[in-house]
């Protein structure tokens, strides 16, 4: 009997995707249930740096539970857990596919040149995993010959591996089938995110028309501190406080007070063409056997 708290529904990627957007619209859903932290994160690989050994598949699922507090009486249709690194990690591949109820996953796809310059934008600024004075091209030279760990942060430092989104999907098409997978791009989050909306929606069950009129308010965006000594600060205490309705006050307030929009980055045009040359082969590959128009993608 699957228990009535587990999720049915994962969006397993990719990072800096519209993800954390995604998770809060289909949350909003009066039929669905997301899980407190959007990123449950309990499907992680040992060793790496979000990896927790005491909220972890590896002890068994009644741990998880925590992240679903279905208030009583409540029978939601869809269950979600969005965790964007699940797609490269081996623990979620080996589990998920076989949990009870036969979850479906979703998959999220951003033109990698961009999504690791946003990854960078984000690593740098609302988090410290980058160093604050290190250029988006002294970052793809530091991965390309292995010369920062990143302070063990595996997601900046395998970014570039990471984006040839076609060598990880292969093996969860293995593991699901195509029927319990949905593929999509950042572009038609971003072109017409109602629709794209919709469509899940009508995937999962949930009834589409409550998007109709709903508030598609983008999430987690990147961002500048102005002042690096409140941004770790803020940095300390946000893992701490509890998620929901006055965290996200909080947040709005912080942002508007302490950040600004990342500022260009020096000849970025030189290093994101070389970075779509270089997965070119690999968008190629992608399109064909996923049915993804990627024209956009340069």
């Amino acid at each position: 009997m699957t228990p009535d708290w587990l999720p049915n529904l994962f969006i397993c990627g990719v990072p800096k995707a519209g993800t954390s957007s995604l998770h809060r619209w289909l949350s909003d859903h009066p039929d669905a249930f997301g899980a407190l932290d959007k990123e449950a994160r309990f499907f992680m690989d040992p060793g790496g740096h979000i990896h927790r050994p005491d909220f972890n598949i590896a002890n068994g699922l009644e741990g998880y539970r925590s992240q679903f507090p279905i208030p009583r009486g409540a029978a939601p249709r869809v269950i979600l857990d969005s965790t964007p690194a699940y797609i490269y990690q081996r623990t979620a591949l080996d589990h998920l596919p076989d949990l009870p109820g036969q979850p479906r996953c979703i998959f999220v796809l951003r033109e990698p040149a961009s999504q690791i310059l946003s990854l960078f934008n984000y690593f740098q600024n609302n988090w410290s995993w980058i160093p604050a004075g290190m250029g988006f091209g002294d970052y793809l030279r530091a991965i390309e010959d292995g010369s920062h760990d990143f302070s063990g942060n595996e997601l900046a430092r395998d970014a570039l591996t990471n984006a040839a989104y076609v060598d990880f999907l292969r093996p969860w098409r293995d593991r699901l089938g195509e029927g319990r997978m949905f593929v999509c791009t950042f572009d038609e989050l971003r072109r017409d995110a109602p629709a794209l909306t919709r469509r899940i929606a009508q995937w999962t069950g949930l009834d589409p028309s409550f998007y109709d009129s709903h508030d598609f308010a983008s999430e987690n965006e990147s961002y500048v501190p102005r002042s690096r000594g409140l941004q770790n600060l803020n940095i300390a205490l946000r893992e701490r406080l509890p998620k929901g309705a006055l965290y996200r006050g909080l947040r709005g307030v912080y942002r508007r007070l302490n950040t600004t929009r990342p500022p260009a980055q020096p000849d970025p045009d030189q290093h994101l063409a070389r970075l779509r040359d270089r997965f070119a082969p690999a968008n190629a590959a992608l399109a064909a056997e996923f049915g993804l128009d990627l024209s956009g993608w340069g």
